[in-house]
């Protein structure tokens, strides 16, 4: 038995009937473009024509009318937008052959080839650079151990050396120099 089948015995059992609204979604043909900042914005409309509404969603799926101005869109073409309608399209201009030939020409002109060998090279010396800068700071560290292991060494106290007890013979002793002598021995 499934869960789906355990939770509709369930609901048989304690007589609990569930309505399933079903949502019909309405699609709309709509299409859209994106502005050449990355402002998405769409049309009723099968595709933008002169005359068609134009729009921008919020946040809150609310349609919003674009203001009136010139966009430029992501593929160089040119939106003019009057009361909220396409009022003209300016497609892009393409470069002549010319330019993009000389374009081409100065980026080419402008590109050093790099070499399988110019990379190898490139990597090894940050490798040895990488090396050479983690080595010092192995020196470094061992250094400042070997500092701090002796001022701690230097730091640590050791208890005076005792000198050895002279035994007395208490008998032979005033009071006085009894009591004395025994505060001299544990002291």
């Amino acid at each position: 038995m499934n869960l789906k089948e355990r939770i509709s015995d369930l609901f048989e059992k304690y007589s609990v009937e569930l309505a399933v609204e079903e949502k019909e979604e309405q699609v709309s043909l709509m299409a859209t473009a994106v502005l050449e900042s990355g402002q998405e914005i769409m049309t009723d409309a099968d595709a933008f024509a002169v005359g068609v509404a134009v729009f921008v969603m919020n946040d809150e799926n609310e349609r919003i009318p674009l203001p009136d101005g010139d966009y430029q869109l992501e593929d160089g073409s040119m939106l003019v937008v009057a009361e909220g309608t396409v009022s003209e399209i300016k497609d892009a201009e393409a470069p002549s052959e010319e330019v993009v030939e000389e374009e081409v020409e100065e980026v080419e002109a402008s590109v050093d080839m790099i070499t399988r060998e110019d990379v190898a090279s490139m990597i090894a010396d940050a490798v040895s650079e990488a090396k050479k800068e983690f080595s010092s700071q192995i020196e470094q560290r061992d250094v400042k151990i070997i500092e701090l292991s002796k001022a701690a060494s230097a730091k640590i106290s050791r208890a005076p050396k005792m000198e050895p007890k002279v035994q007395v013979d208490l008998t032979k002793l005033s009071m006085k120099e009894r009591i004395a002598a025994i505060q001299n021995n544990f002291s």
